[in-house]
């Protein structure tokens, strides 16, 4: 395996652009924890995406793709390797349908399609991060989730080609999606809408947003978004975890720099000076207490990444 700086060196003679070296991952983070990562580049269209995820592969240089930074807990070391930054956010339309590469913001695309007069995908509104990470995570709210509206999504081949994968070759469950377990990597998505009321759409939009202001940390505060799932009854039944934790006491537990958030229980916030060990110490006694008082074992929404993990 190449070292860091022969990668980079390879990188820019293959791409012309130069990577960012040790840039701080807290940075690129909603939770604004991370250290420095050994190489960052920044995939702005979907050829950039393909290109260097193909060549870290045939490298077999150890990397891995960001979207917006959101429902990820960076570890304090950073990440030895390149993190992949997607930022491609192309937009087009077809009756029925809209393609989306998989950097684009979830608030950007139901903006276009509120403006266009396309409804379907009111239940993103609020819900940080790109499409290909609400895809990773099969991502929603209010009863949807993205998965419901997936036509198909173009997939990269670890070779560098591309294959097109139906929705349900996706095996979506809630929060759940098979590409947390083979790592594979979205270029694009189709995803279905219809032409329908502006004004109903944008009401129903104003409500969740309203319903989501007045539980979760208010926008920009240093957090990854709920941090556990909603566990499931033997019956079918989704409880909230949020309810759960209350109940177990949750409410102002800290851990060095991470709190408990106040009017919800199951966001971790960082107070300003939070580690990601610290998140993690707080996580385990939360789930410790939970498990003490219910009999239920809470599992993580937000994705922690070790320094040494990878895609390959």
């Amino acid at each position: 395996m190449k070292t860091a700086r022969e990668f980079r060196e390879l990188f820019l003679e293959e791409f012309g652009r130069p990577l960012l070296e040790k840039a701080r991952l807290a940075e690129l983070s909603s939770f604004r924890i991370g250290g420095p990562a050994d190489l960052v580049f920044e995939a702005r269209t979907e050829a950039d995406l393909m290109k260097s995820a193909a060549l870290a592969v045939r490298e077999k240089f150890p990397y891995y793709i960001i979207g917006g930074g959101f429902n990820i807990l960076f570890d304090d070391e950073g990440y030895r390797g390149l993190i992949i930054r997607n930022t491609a956010d192309a937009l087009t339309h077809d009756e029925g349908r809209v393609r989306a590469s998989s950097g684009t913001g979830l608030s950007f695309l139901l903006h276009d399609a509120l403006a266009r007069g396309l409804v379907g995908l009111e239940f993103l509104a609020g819900i940080p991060g790109t499409v290909g990470g609400a895809l990773f995570s099969n991502a929603g709210a209010f009863g949807r989730s993205i998965g419901d509206v997936l036509e198909n999504a173009v997939l990269l081949e670890p070779a560098g080609g591309e294959k097109t994968l139906a929705r349900e070759d996706f095996g979506f469950g809630y929060r759940r999606s098979s590409l947390q377990r083979d790592h594979a990597v979205v270029v694009r998505a189709i995803l279905a809408v219809s032409p329908g009321d502006g004004q109903a759409s944008s009401a129903k939009i104003r409500d969740y947003l309203e319903k989501r202001r007045a539980k979760h940390p208010p926008w920009g505060t240093a957090c990854a978004g709920s941090f556990f799932k909603n566990p499931c009854t033997p019956d079918g039944e989704r409880i909230p975890a949020g309810r759960l934790l209350e109940q177990a006491g949750a409410r102002g537990m800290t851990a060095g720099g991470a709190a408990v958030y106040e009017k919800h229980c199951n966001f971790i916030i960082n107070t300003g000076n939070a580690r990601a060990r610290d998140v993690l110490l707080l996580a385990r006694k939360l789930k410790e207490r939970v498990f003490a008082t219910s009999g239920i074992r809470l599992e993580e929404e937000v994705i922690y990444l070790p320094a040494t993990a990878s895609m390959l």
